[in-house]
């Protein structure tokens, strides 16, 4: 469960799926990566400014009985920032080619899991996380990448 919630171990995949995306899709496919960096950028940045006001604190550092598998952050937890940005990134890309659906949200429910398993979430965290960035994903389609 710990490999699916570190950012880093996709970057090389998704580096290689990019080039081959842009290779097949040419102009569309690029303004699809602007508008979905763009929008998970927007994810990310609102996200940190949540657990700001919000301040709740991550269960591995309030409740005794939860293990701390992986190295518990000194952020808060609400929402969840892992859960935001895959779901902006899930529904934006299965906005325009549908057929990744399956996979792409998938892999999101994943990541959201991981972290409520790790022990660095609440399920409610994950659960607000997940809407936000379907929310965010979908704006980001209608106004960012139709746009373009």
């Amino acid at each position: 469960m710990q490999f699916i919630s570190i950012k880093q171990n996709f970057l090389w995949p998704g580096i290689v799926c990019l080039v081959i995306f842009l290779w097949i899709k040419k102009m569309r496919g690029l303004a699809l990566v602007l508008a979905t960096a763009l929008a998970v950028s927007i994810s990310d940045f609102l996200g940190a400014t949540l657990k700001e006001l919000i301040a709740r604190d991550r269960p591995c550092h309030v409740l005794s009985h939860v293990k701390d598998i992986a190295n518990c952050s000194n952020s808060f937890s609400f929402p969840s920032n892992h859960a935001i940005n895959s779901f902006t990134f899930a529904t934006i890309i299965t906005r325009a080619y549908k057929n990744f659906a399956f996979i792409l949200y998938i892999s999101a429910l994943l990541i959201g899991y991981s972290r409520v398993y790790l022990g660095v979430h609440y399920p409610t965290d994950v659960l607000s996380g997940a809407l936000c960035g379907v929310l965010i994903g979908y704006m980001g389609y209608k106004y960012f990448y139709l746009k373009i």
